[in-house]
């Protein structure tokens, strides 16, 4: 057996020291301890915030987590803020519901308008200084606390997630209230035409341990459009991200064959009401991004009245007759309610072209829904795509294309 010299040995050893460091074991020597330092994140785990970013090489600790920083200045907004803003308070926003730290930094990240990509446009630190701020009466954040909220802003507004579906239109994504609470997700960022609309669910964190749960079941999910805008989706899909990380689908594309149009007073229950996300974390975010989403008629708006009336008698109407008798001429209320021309031979001409100028992009056909949705080799869900028959499609193509382009101002 060959013999190690004394050299060989201490190379050997600090060999053996620098593995058993790498894996977290506590090493004594001579009276003194050396432990890894990986577990650097400390007891921000399980607290539903997002981990801290690693120190500048050697290994330094990583800085306080967004939730680390909430603690900080929890107390005080408890102080300024509680009376008014917690559950069942005399504002009508209670972002500080919850009896613990955790369930209040819960409640007040999911908040619209609180946690934004610049901290200082954030409704907490702007509303309070309007004048109709409580009437005037309500108390402004003090000056030394908003250091403070600013530094915590600023933290979470560095973690929010990008929305990196490439679908269509999305909602910015946000932390859901989970352990069965309501949330109200409000659809104004996807312009005007929302105003006042929301999706609504059920949210319930499962699977795995209270700490790291594996899976968030979404229940009772309804859609809640405006009086005379129903509101038309087709494949929305619920997204999961991860700070640090690029979107995560739901695995199996739950509502891949919705195309629901919702009124109000209508039922207004997302296609099964029901979606499990089984690529769900602790702490995530959660978005909703749409194949398509559009407020019916909504799309026509102030100055977009039609601009060649003749084009669109003559060959857009004509056209049109097989899928009036098909569908939206009141056979398939859900697509009449989509777009209905129930009337379209009979309205006048200006209100009829009104009716399809809101399914197309004037001076763009090949963006245009109307040809979109119905042509047959397209993958996009829509009821009626003349039966297969493409010599069909493209004979209704050719005599609406001329439509759109001269409709383009």
């Amino acid at each position: 057996m060959a013999v190690k010299t004394s050299r060989e040995i201490g190379s050997w050893s600090r060999s053996i020291l620098g593995l058993l460091l790498s894996l977290g074991v506590v090493v004594t020597i001579a009276g003194m301890s050396a432990c890894s330092s990986n577990d650097s994140e400390g007891s921000s785990e399980g607290t539903g915030a997002s981990g801290g970013g690693g120190g500048a090489g050697g290994g330094e600790p990583a800085g306080p987590t967004p939730y680390e920083l909430f603690l900080k200045i929890e107390p005080d907004l408890v102080a300024n803020c509680n009376i008014c803003h917690k559950k069942g308070g005399s504002a009508p926003a209670p972002f500080l519901a919850g009896e613990t730290p955790e369930e209040r930094y819960q409640t007040i990240t999911f908040w619209p308008g609180i946690v934004v990509n610049a901290a200082e446009q954030s409704i907490l630190l702007t509303h309070p200084e309007s004048a109709n701020h409580g009437g005037g009466e309500a108390p402004r954040i003090p000056e030394n606390v908003k250091p403070g909220v600013i530094t915590w802003l600023t933290a979470e507004a560095d973690g929010l997630p990008d929305s990196s579906v490439d679908i269509g239109p999305s909602v910015r994504p946000f932390r859901p209230l989970p352990g069965g609470a309501l949330n109200t997700v409000y659809l104004d960022a996807l312009g005007d035409d929302f105003q006042y609309m929301s999706i609504a669910f059920f949210a319930e964190a499962l699977g795995g341990t209270s700490d790291a749960p594996t899976m968030l079941r979404l229940t009772n999910i309804t859609v809640h459009p405006v009086v005379d805008k129903p509101l038309h989706i087709v494949h929305p899909v619920f997204t999961v991200y991860v700070p640090g990380q690029p979107g995560d689908p739901d695995p199996v594309d739950s509502f891949s064959n919705l195309d629901q149009t919702f009124t109000l007073g209508g039922d207004n229950t997302l296609g099964t009401g029901e979606v499990v996300l089984t690529n769900w974390q602790k702490g995530a975010y959660l978005g909703i991004a749409f194949e398509l989403i559009e407020v019916y008629g909504g799309n026509a708006g102030p100055g977009t009245g039609c601009n060649d009336l003749v084009n669109f008698q003559q060959n857009v109407v004509p056209a049109m007759q097989t899928c009036m008798m098909k569908c939206h001429g009141g056979a398939n209320p859900q697509a009449k309610g989509t777009m209905d021309l129930s009337e379209l031979n009979a309205m006048m001409p200006t209100a009829a072209c009104q009716e399809v100028r809101a399914r197309i992009k004037p001076g763009d056909p090949a963006a245009s829904q109307i040809l979109q949705v119905t042509d047959p080799v397209q993958p996009i869900v829509h009821m009626y795509k003349f039966d297969g028959d493409l010599n069909a499609y493209n004979a209704f193509k050719t005599k609406v294309e001329p439509w759109i382009m001269a409709e383009q101002q």
